[in-house]
Parts: C-alpha cells; structure tokens; sequence
C-alpha cells in the first residue's frame, strides 16, 4: 500500500474488515482492497454507502462540514465518530452519532455525523492551552478523551445524552 504522497495521518475499516480507507500528510484520501493490499480508485463511487467500522478521518464526505472557512486543510489534527447511534425513538431517521474534532486553535467540537454541510451548529470545548492531538470516544461513548500538544495533558471529558 504505497500510494499516499505523504504520512499516513489516519486510518478506517469498513465493517467487514475487507477495505480501508486512510489520509495523508499530503491531504489524499485514498480506498484500499485488505485482502489484496491494492488501491481502488474508484473507492469514492465504490464505498459512497459503506458503513464504516470507526471514522478517524478528516476528510471524507460525512466530515466535511468540520471545516471552518479559511482553513488551510491543516487546522483540524483528529476526529472520531462515536460507537453507538443517539436517538429518541427507533426509527433511522431519528438515530445518529456524535463526531468530536480536535484542532490547532485548543478547541474541541461535537457535530452530528455526518457533518456535511459548512458551518453546522456544534459544541465547543475548551481547556487545552494549545492544539489538540487526538480525540476519542469510550467504547461506550460516555467519555471523550483528548490530547493537546504543548500543554502535554490527557483530558477526559464526560459526554451527557441530551433527551
């Protein structure tokens, strides 16, 4: 699997294990065959309704409302798709996920996954002194666990179901 341009900043199975899909420093995102270690390049006509297993991605059609007019493709460092759906009722059309994003300016956001549209409402957290490196969701979803660069600190924030 040597495509990518750059580093390899991320990366997702799909719930079958059989694909993957995985970012650059070169700001690439790119859809691979596991059992075959080749590129699909149709992976973006190919995956469109995949259901992947996690979602660390900063790019992709389900996080592309993450990013804020101006950036430069470089000011979110991570984000992460929670486990489970959140819903009022049962029904689809009611259940989606959170997806917490981490970036250069200390600031930590949840959105809806997915996040498509531009300027999409989100929560704001703050506390790191400077970027943040990684975020990620609890197996259960119940806490988000964050990183921040200079500051050197492991966060832990509760999450709170919203009925």
């Amino acid at each position: 699997m040597r495509k990518h341009a750059s580093f390899i900043t991320h990366l997702d199975f799909n719930r079958d294990g059989n694909a993957l899909h995985s970012n650059c420093g070169g700001y690439e995102l790119l859809f691979w065959d596991v059992m075959t270690g080749k590129q699909l390049t149709n992976g973006p006509t190919q995956f469109r309704d995949e259901h992947w297993q996690t979602w660390t991605s900063t790019l992709g059609w389900p996080v592309q409302g993450i990013w804020p007019e101006c950036s430069d493709g470089s000011d979110i460092n991570s984000c992460d798709r929670s486990h489970l759906t959140y819903s009022g009722h049962d029904n689809p059309p009611d259940c989606y996920y959170l997806l917490a994003t981490g970036d250069d300016f200390s600031k930590i956001k949840i959105y809806r996954y997915p996040c498509i549209k531009r300027g999409s409402e989100f929560v704001l957290g703050s506390g790191h002194s400077s970027h943040i490196t990684n975020v990620r969701f609890s197996n259960d979803d119940s806490y988000l666990f964050t990183t921040g660069g200079e500051d050197c600190c492991v966060f832990l924030w509760k999450v709170n179901k919203i009925k």
